[in-house]
């Protein structure tokens, strides 16, 4: 485990709270753990937390989410294994929550590094089909070495997600990683989307005006408070301006030319 003064260094070198530079650690042991595993090809790694440690994406994040490719009695078999080896090689407890869909698991580290109990939460869903699987590599500072492939989404396919994200529910965080994504020009797969969207039984096509709409009537306050905790502390004031041009941009790249 991270000692006091490796966790000061790193909380020094990204600038940021010291329970988000440990959760971030608890994240990426979690990661190798499950990714040791070769039944862990089935799953697939996505959301804001893989876009921060697979794509680079700045901002810190606080959940794993992932997609399963295999029936959930098996998944649940073997999902136990690696949580097991946390438990019993750093301390955590991992146990299974209720959810409306899929299956849900909360890590909790409790440490006297930081004020409180550090958490960690797995979701992991059933429901669909990996549109473009990839196999890719997690660099990182932290004293985590990783021998192994992490399976996950492509951005392109993470992009898909956020704008159904985006349409389904209300947080500024969404419109956040789209913007990343669009600056670092990811094709807008508009086949990928439908297919995202079919499973709230609805299109592009026909909540094209609902996006635009949701888009333009972001709120600044809603924005900064939601991003707040995962940015770094001097990026924080900037976050007002910043909604306003992520709101411009992002209209621009998706309704400028369709």
């Amino acid at each position: 485990m991270l000692t006091k003064d490796q966790l000061s260094d790193l909380t020094k070198l990204y600038k940021i709270n010291e329970s988000v530079v440990l959760r971030e650690y608890l994240q990426l042991l979690a990661l190798h753990k499950i990714y040791s595993f070769s039944k862990s090809s089935n799953i697939f790694f996505k959301g804001g937390t893989c876009l921060h440690l697979l794509y680079k994406a700045p901002r810190y994040s606080e959940d794993l989410d992932f997609s399963v490719n295999m029936s959930e009695s098996d998944f649940l078999d073997f999902i136990k294994i690696p949580f097991k080896e946390l438990e019993k090689e750093n301390g955590f407890v991992v146990k299974d929550k209720k959810s409306l869909a899929g299956k849900t698991f909360l890590l909790t580290y409790k440490t006297d590094l930081v004020a409180g109990d550090v958490f960690v939460r797995f979701d992991f869903s059933f429901r669909e089909k990996i549109l473009d699987p990839r196999k890719n590599i997690i660099e990182t500072t932290f004293p985590v070495l990783f021998n192994n492939y992490v399976n996950c989404l492509s951005e392109e396919e993470i992009l898909s997600e956020k704008i159904r994200a985006i349409l389904t529910r209300d947080k500024g965080r969404d419109y956040y990683d789209l913007w990343y994504l669009l600056s670092k020009n990811i094709n807008l797969n508009f086949d990928f989307i439908n297919k995202k969207l079919k499973y709230y039984k609805t299109s592009l096509s026909s909540d094209k005006k609902e996006l635009k709409n949701k888009i333009e009537k972001l709120a600044i306050a809603d924005f900064v408070v939601d991003l707040r905790p995962f940015v770094p502390l001097k990026e924080r004031e900037k976050l007002k301006d910043l909604c306003g041009y992520i709101k411009d941009y992002i209209l621009k790249k998706i309704f400028s030319s369709n």
